[in-house]
């Protein structure tokens, strides 16, 4: 009886002792395979880092200063004037597309960080986003505006989520402290987010809640129960810039911000920036291209675009000049007139009556 006992003990540890090297050995061959995985998707991703193309000329030509900002003198100074010093102030910027408002916004930043009395320090960020993308998730498990709680529910298997801890995640507001958030066609929010962001401007600090959190739990950091009691950090100054009205931004909002108003670009502001973009970036044009661009273009980035399409031309003609011919191809081609793009099969101008240079 014994020896059945001890030969039965002795093939259930052998059958116990396989399952457990067999599960050790598959372990180890997963990992094996996940090293391998993980080496293959970072050479990959070395291998696109090595890789860069040029930036669009609209980018290289940014302004980098002030003065490069043509056709906006009032426009620059009014917001010059509106953030720099002790008590800088909320703005809403009104005007066309590729006029200058980010440019002019990002460089008023840099302007106030070197006046007297700015509460702004040298680090002070400009934070940059589009109303049109930054959509809220209607449960508020995501809103890169405002920032969001992360419940443990939509965790995973992360540290915090197994331990039933609640996440807070900044959002741009945040990110933004101490500095300025840009809000391009800052109309386009939802009411919701507009709402949201009014308290935000009023309280500066954003309060979240969560179903999981609980102020006597001691698991949660010390940092999130922070957090919770006494909000998230979200003092800056907004500038919104819009290509509509003021209709489309609530009063309230309004009421709280200075409103600027940059001006369309006439063909003299045109022509200047063609000049500035050329002598930059080293580009022959002659008088006739420019011209002919000054007179179509609807603004700036505008100008820069059918530039480069224009220079693309000549090149591919083994020319280092951009001539009226140049200029008028790219018109016709991208379909331009008086500023507006064509639709259907209107031109501008035959250029095959035009002779070659």
């Amino acid at each position: 009886m014994t020896s059945i006992i001890t030969i039965t003990q002795l093939f259930f540890t052998l059958i116990i002792g396989m399952y457990f090297f067999t599960r050790l050995k598959s372990e180890k061959s997963d990992t094996h395979l996940l090293d391998e995985s993980a080496k293959k998707s970072k050479a990959r991703l070395d291998e696109m880092r090595r890789i860069h193309l040029r930036e669009p000329l609209t980018e290289t030509v940014r302004p980098k200063d002030m003065s490069e900002i043509i056709g906006q003198e009032e426009g620059i100074r009014a917001i010059t004037a509106a953030l720099c010093g002790p008590h800088p102030q909320h703005v809403i910027i009104y005007g066309p597309a590729g006029v200058g408002k980010t440019a002019a916004a990002r460089l008023a930043l840099g302007e106030a960080k070197k006046s007297v009395g700015t509460p702004f320090l040298r680090n002070a960020k400009f934070i940059e986003t589009d109303a049109t993308i930054m959509r809220c998730d209607e449960r508020s498990i995501a809103d890169p505006l405002i920032g969001s709680v992360h419940d443990p529910i939509y965790q995973g298997a992360g540290a915090y989520g197994t331990a039933g801890i609640p996440q807070p995640k900044a959002g741009a507001v945040t990110k933004a402290h101490g500095g300025v958030l840009f809000i391009d066609e800052i109309g386009e929010l939802p009411s919701s987010q507009l709402n949201k962001l009014l308290k935000v401007l009023e309280d500066r600090r954003v309060f979240f809640e969560s179903a999981y959190y609980n102020e006597f739990d001691k698991n949660i950091p010390d940092y999130i129960h922070d957090i919770f009691k006494n909000g998230m950090p979200a003092d800056f100054r907004l500038i919104g810039a819009t290509t509509k009205g003021g209709d489309d931004i609530p009063e309230a909002i309004r009421s709280r911000c200075i409103e600027i108003f940059f001006n369309p670009l006439t063909c003299a502001d045109i022509e200047k920036i063609i000049v500035s973009t050329s002598n930059r970036l080293k580009i022959s044009v002659d008088s006739g291209a420019i011209e002919l661009i000054s007179q179509y273009a609807k603004n700036g980035r505008d100008a820069v675009k059918i530039l480069q399409m224009a220079k693309n031309n000549a090149f591919l003609d083994g020319r280092g000049t951009i001539t009226a011919r140049d200029a008028l191809w790219t018109l016709n081609t991208c379909r331009y007139t008086n500023g507006r793009l064509l639709t259907g099969d209107d031109r501008i101008v035959d250029i095959s009556i035009i002779k070659p240079n």
